[in-house]
This record gives structure tokens, C-alpha cells and sequence, in this order.
């Protein structure tokens, strides 16, 4: 029904780079379209080679008959016998989504917290980015003025949320809101005296009612600080 490996007694088996892992096990959801019922035939006949033809065509005309409950519409038999024959014929290699770089031994009891546990000490350690590096990203969002969320930071380092996520403590966390706060302060004072250029150009007279309109930012104090710092300028 799946892929079959070697333990040897071990409760899992890593691979650093990754190997194809089939499963025949079906969840709820039913086969929507004949092309997906072909690649279940195709990994049926990769994870059983030995397998009869005709005891498969059987299988999988019974199974393409919607009161199965797998598949959504019935499929005639003769196209599915045709199908068959045509997939047992070419042993195609199946595609494969995604490798899989850690493989739990299917007779060990494990529950999914335990197993996530390993995934995220065997994978994690070898994969997540070092505090320098985080802290490299961070300063460039500061810079650039961009919002610091966990999915910028691992968006940037090509990393997954779970391999950045360690580094942001709550204290962390705290100290980020703030710099955000800052960050959206002056991005909007930006916003400000962009605009106060648009409505000085020329000589005119500057009007803090035609300030919030043409900006939407409701914030009076900022928009008094915005003015100063536009005055300082010039």
C-alpha cells in the first residue's frame, strides 16, 4: 500500500537530500478526475509489480464505479481496462509532489506531535538560519522601512516559518511591535510630506484640511510633525 523500506529496528530513517515515498492510503476526499485515477493506478502497479493484470483491471473498474464512494463519477469499463493496460504496460515512474527527507517506521506507535518533534530536531537543526543571519534580514526590512513579520524574515532567507520561528521570543516579539509601529509612522510621514510637496508646488498656501484629505491619515500629530520636518527641509 506504500513504499516500502528497510528499518532495521530504527524508529525513523533520514535522507539529506530526499527520496520519492508513494501511499495508496486514501483520505476522505474522493478521485475527481480520470487523470487522477490513472496515477493511482500507476503507483498501485510501481508499489506491486508482481500484480496480475486482469485482477487489476478488475479492482480498478470497481473502484471507477461511483457507488465505490472513492470517485465522484463512474468511468465505462472499457476505458478503464484500456487505461490498465496501457499504465501496466509502461511502468511509468510516478510523479512525486514532494521527497520526503524523513521516513517513520509505519510499525513504531508514534503520534503526529511526536513525529513533528523529530521532524523539527533532525531537520530543523541542519536547516534553520543562524541568529546573525536573522538579525541581517531584520536590519534590511528596518532599512527598507517594510513591516518585520516571521514570514518576511523567512520569506527573505528562503526558509519555512517553522525553521525561523524559534528566534522570535516573546521579548523578541514585543520589541518588534514597537519597531513596526515606528516603521508605519514613517512610512505615512513619507506618505505626508510627499504630499504637502504636491499641495505647496507653485507657491500655494498649505491647508492641513487639504492635507488629510489627499493623504486619508486622520493622525493630526503626525501630520503637525510631518509639516515641521517638510520646513526643515526647505
Amino acid at each position: 500500500m506504500e513504499s516500502y523500506f528497510v528499518f532495521k529496528g530504527k524508529d525513523y530513517l533520514y535522507f539529506p537530500d530526499g527520496c520519492n515515498f508513494y501511499t495508496l492510503y486514501r483520505t476522505t476526499r474522493k478521485i475527481n478526475t480520470f487523470s487522477e485515477l490513472e496515477y493511482v493506478a500507476e503507483k498501485f502497479i510501481h508499489l506491486n509489480p508482481e500484480f496480475d493484470l486482469d485482477k487489476m483491471k478488475s479492482l480498478f473498474v470497481g473502484l471507477s464505479d461511483r457507488g465505490s464512494g472513492h470517485i465522484i463519477r463512474t468511468y465505462s469499463q472499457s476505458r478503464v481496462e484500456d487505461m490498465i493496460e496501457r499504465v501496466f504496460s509502461k511502468r511509468k515512474l510516478p510523479y512525486c509532489a514532494r521527497k520526503r527527507k524523513i521516513i517513520f517506521n509505519p510499525s513504531k506507535m508514534m503520534d503526529r506531535k511526536t513525529k513533528m518533534k523529530i521532524v523539527g530536531e533532525v531537520i530543523g537543526r541542519r536547516n534553520r538560519p543562524t541568529s546573525s543571519e536573522i538579525d541581517s534580514v531584520i536590519e534590511e526590512l528596518w532599512l527598507d522601512k517594510d513591516k518585520i513579520t516571521i514570514s518576511k524574515v523567512a520569506e527573505k532567507l528562503n526558509k519555512t516559518r517553522h525553521l525561523v520561528r524559534w528566534y522570535f521570543d516573546q521579548d523578541k516579539l514585543d520589541q518588534f511591535k514597537s519597531l513596526n509601529f515606528e516603521i508605519k509612522e514613517e512610512n505615512e510621514m513619507a506618505k505626508a510630506i510627499e504630499a504637502i510637496d504636491v499641495l505647496t508646488e507653485g507657491g500655494d498656501k498649505l491647508k492641513m484640511r487639504s492635507l488629510k484629505k489627499i493623504t486619508s491619515i486622520r493622525n493630526y500629530s503626525l501630520l503637525k510633525k510631518a509639516v515641521i520636518r517638510y520646513q526643515e527641509k526647505i
